[in-house]
C-alpha cells in the first residue's frame, strides 16, 4: 500500500538532509499522509532531526504501528488516526470526506503531503489545501504531489470538470488536476507555488512546493506550451522521453469544480453521490435493526415469555 518499498526510501543511515530545505524548516513538520512511517523514519535519523513531528493516515493499522515502534525513539513524533473515509485505504472508516488536522493555526513550519492530493476528490483538495494554509507559518513551506492535465486540449472539457479520474470502482484511484484550475485555487487559498518539479515520466506526479502567498509573490508554475510535454494526456507539445532508465519506466507504470467558497467554509465537505447513498443506506439499515428488535421485545412480553437481551 506504501510506494516505493526500496529499502533506500526508508532508511537515512548517513543522516542526509533530506528534503533541500534550512535546520528551521524542521522546528514543527506535519506529515500529512503518513502511513507506515517511511518518512517519518527517515526523519528520525536525519541531522537535524525535527523538533516536533505530526503524522496523520487514514490507515488505523498503519498509525497503530508507527506509534509502537516509533514514537519510542522520539516522543516528539507523534501519529493520529485520520478518520476520513477512503475507499481503497479505509473503507471501514467514518463516511466523511475531510477531518481538521490536529494542529492549531500557524503552527507548522513544514507540510508533507506526497502522494496525497493525487488520491483526493475535488472537493476534499480544496478542503485540504485550505488546511494546510490554515496550519502553515508565515515562513513555511508545503511539498505536495500532483497529477497534472490541461482542460483546454480536452474541447468536451470546456466549461469543467476541472479534475479526472483514473478509476471508476474507486474514483480516487489517481486523480488528475486541471493546471489552471490549480493555480487559481492555490491562489484563492492564500498560497503561492514557490517551486514546480515536473515529474521523471510524462504523466507521473508532479513536486510543486508551496508558501504562503505575500503582495510580490511570483507563482513558479508552468503554463500552456511551458512544461506540457510532461503532462497526462493531450497537450500542446510532444510527450517527452522519460528521465528514468527503461526497466524503471516499465515497473512504475500503473493501471490505473470549479473554485467557489462553500457558505459554510471551511467546514469539512459533505458526503455526495455514491457516499450520500451508501451512508443513507447505513442509517436505514440501522434503523430497521432498532425496530426489529423493539418488535421482538414487545411480541416476547405479550407471548409471556422473559425477553431476550440485545
Amino acid at each position: 500500500m506504501v510506494g516505493p518499498s526500496g529499502l533506500d526510501a526508508f532508511d537515512n543511515p548517513g543522516g542526509r538532509e533530506m528534503f533541500g530545505l534550512p535546520p528551521e524548516a524542521y522546528d514543527s513538520v506535519v506529515d500529512f499522509g503518513c502511513g507506515c512511517g517511511r518518512v517519518a523514519r527517515q526523519l528520525l535519523l536525519q541531522i537535524p532531526r525535527p523538533r516536533r513531528y505530526v503524522g496523520i493516515d487514514v490507515h488505523r493499522e498503519m498509525i497503530e504501528w508507527c506509534r509502537d515502534h516509533l514514537t519510542p525513539v522520539d516522543p516528539e513524533f507523534r501519529f493520529f488516526h485520520h478518520d476520513v473515509y477512503a475507499h481503497s485505504y479505509a473503507p471501514g472508516n467514518t463516511l466523511r470526506l475531510g477531518q481538521p488536522f490536529p494542529v492549531p493555526d500557524g503552527e507548522c513550519s513544514f507540510v508533507i503531503a506526497i502522494s496525497v492530493f493525487t488520491h483526493l476528490y475535488s472537493r476534499q483538495a480544496l478542503y485540504y489545501l485550505h488546511e494546510v494554509a490554515r496550519i502553515l507559518r508565515a515562513d513555511g513551506v508545503a511539498l505536495t504531489t500532483w497529477f497534472f492535465f490541461d482542460r483546454d486540449s480536452f474541447p468536451f472539457l470546456l466549461e469543467g470538470p476541472f479534475c479526472l479520474s483514473a478509476g471508476e470502482s474507486d474514483p480516487t484511484q489517481a486523480v488528475l488536476y486541471d493546471r489552471r484550475w490549480f493555480i487559481e485555487t492555490v491562489r484563492t487559498m492564500g498560497l503561492s507555488v514557490q517551486s514546480t518539479t515536473p515529474p521523471p515520466m510524462p504523466g507521473h506526479q508532479w513536486t510543486v512546493r508551496l508558501t504562503k502567498r505575500s503582495a510580490d509573490t511570483t507563482d513558479q508554475f508552468p503554463l500552456g506550451e511551458d512544461a506540457a510535454e510532461w503532462l497526462s494526456g493531450a497537450t500542446l507539445r510532444p510527450m517527452a522521453k522519460p528521465a528514468v532508465p527503461p526497466d524503471v519506466a516499465q515497473m512504475t507504470r500503473v493501471t490505473p469544480v470549479d473554485v467557489q467558497r462553500p457558505s459554510s467554509w471551511p467546514q469539512p465537505p459533505p458526503l455526495f453521490g455514491a457516499l450520500a447513498e451508501l451512508a443513507a443506506a447505513r442509517r436505514e439499515l440501522e434503523r430497521a435493526r432498532r425496530t426489529l428488535a423493539v418488535g421482538r421485545r414487545i411480541r416476547d412480553l405479550f407471548s409471556g415469555r422473559r425477553p431476550r437481551p440485545g
